[in-house]
């Protein structure tokens, strides 16, 4: 009798779960996970205008954020989908000389801008599995994503940009779409992402000097960033 039994228990102990099942057959999995990282934002201007002057100098300085966010994924045996909904904290700084527009200065005038924006995070994102043999992993994905950024949630600091008390505040675009491409590898039920995202819409709407409700024409930040990040997560 007990032989009967051991060849039963260790046939049902070798049998695949339903998620290998539905692997097997075609049908994806659905995964829930949490991530938290790091995100370092860079900045890159597309139109700098200061006091009717154009310029393209500047210098900028990386500083790194944090980020949690919730995930989909849905697991095929090559391909998935993911998204989610996070919580994200960037910020970045630049230096410009308000000289450069003028090739004979000898000098340099220096302005500093810094910036902080908290936001809403929505990815949309489709990958392909390089390998996909339980409990190992490792993707590559790509696709949108979403930042709704309140206006209460975007700080900025500048120093020489006008004589006081001609002054300016920066309203952001409160939704920004950007392009993501990354690389996930996963060990059992913990992984590890590491992701970079270039914004295509513009960080700000525009400069508005301060008791006006229009934007200055003669003053002009455009920018876009790109955010690279690394982050650790489990999949429930």
């Amino acid at each position: 009798m007990a032989c009967a039994i051991i060849p039963a228990v260790m046939t049902h102990a070798m049998q695949p779960s339903d998620k290998d099942k539905d692997k097997d057959n075609g049908i994806p999995s659905v995964v829930w996970g949490a991530r938290i990282g790091f995100a370092a934002t860079s900045t890159y201007m597309t139109d700098i205008f200061i006091d009717g002057h154009s310029m393209s100098e500047y210098t900028q300085d990386t500083q790194v954020g944090n980020f949690a966010s919730l995930q989909l994924r849905l697991n095929s045996k090559r391909l998935l989908f993911q998204t989610g909904v996070g919580l994200s904290l960037n910020k970045s700084s630049f230096i410009i000389d308000k000289n450069s527009w003028d090739e004979e200065s000898g000098s340099r005038n220096e302005m500093t801008y810094s910036y902080s924006m908290k936001s809403l995070l929505v990815p949309v994102q489709i990958g392909y599995h390089f390998v996909n043999q339980p409990p190992y992993s490792m993707s590559v994905f790509t696709g949108p994503r979403l930042r709704y950024i309140p206006d209460k949630y975007y700080t900025v600091e500048y120093s020489n940009l006008a004589p006081a008390p001609y002054q300016f505040s920066e309203s952001p675009n409160n939704l920004i779409m950007g392009w993501t491409l990354g690389l996930s590898i996963q060990i059992g039920r913990t992984f590890l992402d590491f992701e970079y995202e270039a914004t295509i819409s513009k960080v700000t709407r525009g400069m508005y000097a301060t008791n006006e409700s229009e934007p200055d024409p003669n003053y002009r930040l455009d920018r876009r960033v790109g955010i690279i990040s690394f982050s650790y997560g489990i999949m429930f």
